[in-house]
C-alpha cells in the first residue's frame, strides 16, 4: 500500500504542478440557441443561464432570452426583453430573479439611441417587470458598461455616453427599493468594456479602454467601505471587451482584443492578489463573448473572431479532477481552515469514508516537505513548523481499494 501510494504521488504531483501553473479544460456544448451571436448579455438564476440581446449575423440588434439547461445540456427560448433590440446592454441576477437594461438600439452607434430602461425577468412565470431607469448620464443612458451583482445588491459599472465620451461611474441597484445609488468612482479613468465580476462579497473591474489606450490595471470594490484597492494588474496584453467571471472564490479574465483578438485565459487568486496563465480558449479567439457560471464550471461564449460572429460554446472545468462526471466531482472534496496558515491548518476530506488517505505537502520545487502516514482518518492537522512564508501545494491520496484518485490544492503559509 505504502509504495503504490508513493508511485501514485510521484505521477499526481508531476500532473498537479502542470496543472495548477497552467493546464485546465475546456469542452464544447450545445450551440446557443439564438444563432451567431455578439455583444449579448447573460445572467444566471439557480443552475439555469439566461443569454439574449446583441448583435446575430444579419446585423441586427436583438431583444430575445434563450435559457440553457446544463442537465439537457439544451437551449429554450423564453419572453423578449421589453423594449426595442440593443446591444451592449448590462444583466445580472439577484436572488431568483433576472434583470436586464440600458445598451444602445442600434448597431452603428450614431444612429442608434442610448438606453436607461431597465427590467425584472421571473423564470417561474416567463415575465418581464418594468423597473428604475438607471439614473445616470442625465437620463440619457448608457452602453458598453458592465455589470456584477453581490449581496443581494446589483452594480453597472463604467461604460460609454457618446463619441469619445466615457465613464468611470459605479452605479449600485437595490431591489428592495427599486432605486439606483451612485457609489465610488473607479480608480483609473474613465473606460468602456471592462471586465467585472463578483466573489467573496467584493466587486472586481479591470481592462477596457478609452479613446487612447486599452488598460489592464485591476480593482478591488469593498461595499462595505464604499471603496476601491488596486490590485496586481491583469498579466496578459492591455486590452477591452474581455470576458470576466467568478468560479468558486477565483476570478477569471480572458479572450477580448488588444487590437488583434485574443483567446488567453488567466485566473485571479484573491487570497495572495496573484494571476496565474490557464488553458487558452479551445478555438479561434474572439471578442465580444457572454461568460456565466453555473455551479463549478465557466461557460464562455458566442462573440466575434476574424471569420464572423459565433454561436458556439464552451464549458471551463477550472479545477483537477480524475473523474471527469460532475456528481463524482462533488463525491470527495476537501476543506483547508485557516488557509493562510499561521501556525497550524486543519484538513478535512468529505465523502471519503473508509478509504486509504495520505497527504503530501510540496513546495515549489517538488520536493515533499511534509507527508502524513496513510490513515482511514479524513482529518489532518498539518503543523507549519520550520517551513518557510510561501505557496505550498497538497495533494492528497485516496485510495478504496478499487482505484487510487486525488484532491490537489494550494496552502498559504504566512
Amino acid at each position: 500500500m505504502h509504495k503504490k501510494l508513493q508511485i501514485f504521488h510521484l505521477i499526481i504531483f508531476c500532473i498537479t504542478m502542470n496543472l495548477l501553473q497552467a493546464q485546465n479544460s475546456w469542452s464544447a456544448i450545445v450551440d446557443f440557441g439564438g444563432g451567431e451571436r455578439e455583444r449579448a448579455v447573460s445572467f444566471v438564476i439557480g443552475e439555469r443561464a439566461y443569454v439574449g440581446t446583441g448583435i446575430d449575423s444579419a446585423n441586427v440588434c436583438k431583444s430575445d432570452l434563450w435559457e440553457y439547461d446544463p442537465g439537457s445540456n439544451s437551449w429554450t427560448q423564453k419572453a423578449n426583453v421589453p423594449g426595442t433590440g440593443r446591444r451592449d446592454a448590462i444583466a445580472f441576477a439577484i436572488g431568483n430573479r433576472g434583470y436586464v437594461g440600458t445598451g444602445i438600439n442600434g448597431v452603428i452607434a450614431y444612429l442608434g439611441t442610448k438606453k436607461d430602461d431597465f427590467y425584472e425577468y421571473n423564470p417561474i412565470t416567463n415575465t418581464w417587470t418594468t423597473k428604475d431607469d438607471w439614473e445616470g448620464n442625465f437620463g440619457g443612458g448608457v452602453y458598453y458598461a458592465s455589470a456584477f451583482a453581490m449581496e443581494g445588491k446589483g452594480y453597472l459599472v463604467c461604460g460609454k455616453f457618446g463619441p469619445s465620451y466615457y465613464s468611470n461611474e459605479l452605479w449600485m441597484y437595490d431591489p428592495a427599493t427599486d432605486d439606483w445609488v451612485k457609489k465610488a468612482n473607479v480608480p483609473g479613468g474613465t473606460r468602456y468594456g471592462v471586465s467585472a465580476f463578483a466573489m467573496n462579497g467584493k466587486g472586481y473591474v479591470g481592462c477596457g479602454a478609452d479613446e487612447n489606450y486599452f488598460r489592464n490595471d485591476f480593482y478591488e470594490y469593498d461595499p462595505v467601505a464604499n471603496a476601491w484597492t488596486e490590485k496586481a494588474s491583469f498579466p496578459g496584453s492591455p486590452r477591452f471587451n474581455a470576458v470576466g467571471l467568478s468560479i468558486s472564490g477565483r476570478g477569471f479574465i480572458g479572450l477580448g482584443t488588444d487590437g488583434g483578438n485574443q483567446k488567453d485565459f488567466y485566473e485571479y487568486d484573491p487570497i495572495d492578489d496573484e494571476w496565474m496563465q490557464k488553458a487558452d480558449f479551445p478555438v479561434t479567439e474572439r471578442r465580444c463573448c457572454v461568460a456565466f457560471t453555473i455551479g463549478n464550471f465557466g461557460y464562455v461564449g458566442t462573440g466575434k473572431s476574424l471569420s464572423g460572429l459565433k454561436r458556439s460554446i464552451y464549458k471551463y472545468k477550472p479545477f483537477f479532477f480524475f473523474n471527469d462526471e460532475e456528481e463524482q466531482v462533488e463525491k470527495v472534496a476537501a476543506t483547508v481552515f485557516p488557509n493562510p496558515i499561521k501556525d497550524q491548518a486543519v484538513i478535512q476530506v468529505n465523502n471519503a469514508n473508509n478509504s486509504n488517505l495520505q497527504l503530501t505537502v510540496f513546495n515549489n520545487a517538488g520536493a515533499i516537505v511534509w507527508q502524513s502516514e496513510t490513515t482511514k482518518t479524513n482529518t489532518f492537522t498539518f503543523n507549519r513548523n520550520y517551513l518557510n512564508a510561501g505557496i505550498y501545494f497538497y495533494e492528497i491520496a485516496v485510495d478504496n481499494n478499487a482505484e487510487i484518485t486525488a484532491i490537489s490544492g494550494k496552502l498559504f503559509l504566512i
